[in-house]
């Protein structure tokens, strides 16, 4: 579940993380609370005297002083648009449905020429495709954000407007501060994430391809091939990755999709996402319950058909890696009915699932927080379970889980994988085929 800090007050966002916490134990199953910061999101002003309408052809001023809009000139929240933009940039309003070009740069004024006008209210989005723009990855209201988040306890936290792996650290420096450590999440929404992509995968603890913004600032016909590279680089490092935006966009309004967007969410199943995550389907949109059935509906008929995800095409040479690719393998040859991982902090199941196996994979822990990240994994199973001193403990502790709930029965075979000794992070190097019922 996301907490969109873009809109809502703190109350709004407590209220809603209590309401997820009690579905998620009403129902008994692990659901991940995301943090998404706004960022530094650049907007146009206020209008004196409501919406305007901006002319194609006409001549429109864009300033950085403080002063009430009208159609003619309005102000903006990035101060340093006068000194970052050139002549002949290309600005877009509210997510790309305006269009306009600078002719000119006068002191703290931009003049610009609307080549696609329209209808333009109050606080509209201004995206500066190509332009290198001086502002910190985190705003004040984004600090201010993070800190509620944390001590509220979410699970995830995500970076808006990312540009560098080094944003990752400015998250985690407050983090530090509040003694708290959380998995976070880059949003993949400006030119030069993509530019540094392979170095983002890999400081950040996992991806989300966020198409909207993204398909602003870069070509839309660059997009799709954006997201794939994005979904194999993350897999290759084990992170988890969400692709979002607009998947299915006309639920907002209609009870039923467009086959371009139910092919849209089958593609980046098959493109090997974690997630896919809808935003205003289920926030704003009229139909939510029926935007999620038929989500889940498109998943599951792509799921069960024979086409798989592309294999990996570099693969960790580290033990853990070896060892969860060789449980894939063993299980798979001996057609298992599912892999079991035992896991301290969430790595065995992350690199499991980055394989996309065809087996369930049941993952067990000891610590609830562990628990609820996992659920961003593709194709994980929870289950929460006590300590153990020993393996056959933990073997053990698969029977009684897989047979208390039904999950499985007795003679069906698993995989388990596990460290020994037990407890002890890093120490994956037990694999043990087992039929469940046969524990003394």
């Amino acid at each position: 579940a996301r907490l969109n800090f873009s809109h809502g007050e703190h109350a709004d966002h407590e209220r809603n993380y209590h309401l997820v916490r009690q579905a998620s134990d009403a129902v008994g199953r692990a659901v991940a609370v995301l943090a998404d910061l706004q960022g530094p999101k650049i907007r146009l002003g206020r209008f004196a005297d409501g919406p305007v309408v901006w002319e194609t052809g006409s001549r429109v001023c864009i300033t950085v002083e403080e002063v009430m809009g009208t159609a003619e000139r309005v102000g903006t929240t990035y101060k340093n648009l006068a000194n970052d933009v050139r002549v002949g940039d290309r600005l877009l309003v509210d997510d790309g449905n305006l269009a306009l070009t600078v002719v000119e740069v006068d002191g703290p004024d931009v003049w610009c020429l609307v080549l696609e006008g329209g209808k333009v209210s109050n606080n509209k989005g201004l995206s500066l495709p190509g332009v290198a723009v001086s502002v910190p990855a985190m705003s004040e209201k984004d600090e201010e954000d993070l800190r509620f988040a944390l001590a509220l306890g979410v699970d995830f936290i995500a970076l808006s407007f990312v540009r560098r792996a080094e944003d990752a650290e400015l998250v985690r420096e407050i983090m530090r501060q509040m003694d708290v450590d959380l998995p976070v999440i880059a949003k993949l929404e400006k030119p030069e994430a993509v530019e540094n992509l392979e170095a983002i995968v890999e400081a950040f603890d996992g991806i989300m391809v966020a198409r909207g913004d993204l398909g602003v600032e870069l070509p839309l016909e660059q997009v799709p091939m954006v997201q794939k590279r994005a979904v194999q680089a993350a897999r290759e490092r084990n992170k988890p990755v969400i692709v979002a935006t607009q998947m299915l966009e006309s639920m907002i309004n209609s009870s039923r999709p467009t086959r371009a967007e139910a092919s849209d969410v089958a593609n980046a199943v098959l493109d090997g996402a974690d997630a896919v995550m809808l935003s205003g389907e289920t926030s704003v949109g009229k139909f939510p319950i029926a935007a999620v059935r038929t989500m889940e509906r498109i998943i599951d008929a792509v799921e069960t058909d024979q086409v798989r995800v592309p294999a990996l095409v570099r693969q960790s040479r580290s033990r853990s890696g070896a060892i969860v690719k060789a449980a894939r393998e063993i299980g798979e040859a001996l057609d298992v009915d599912a892999l079991a991982a035992f896991t301290m902090t969430g790595d065995t199941v992350r690199r499991l699932a980055a394989l996309h196996t065809r087996l369930p994979i049941l993952a067990f822990t000891t610590d609830p927080r562990v628990r609820s990240r996992m659920a961003l994994s593709w194709g994980v199973e929870t289950f929460l379970v006590p300590q153990v001193g020993h393996t056959d403990d933990m073997v053990g502790q698969v029977d009684f889980s897989l047979l208390s709930i039904g999950r499985l029965k007795e003679g069906d075979r698993v995989i388990v994988v596990a460290g020994s000794p037990p407890n002890v992070q890093g120490s994956t190097n037990l694999i043990r085929v087992h039929e469940i019922g046969t524990h003394a």
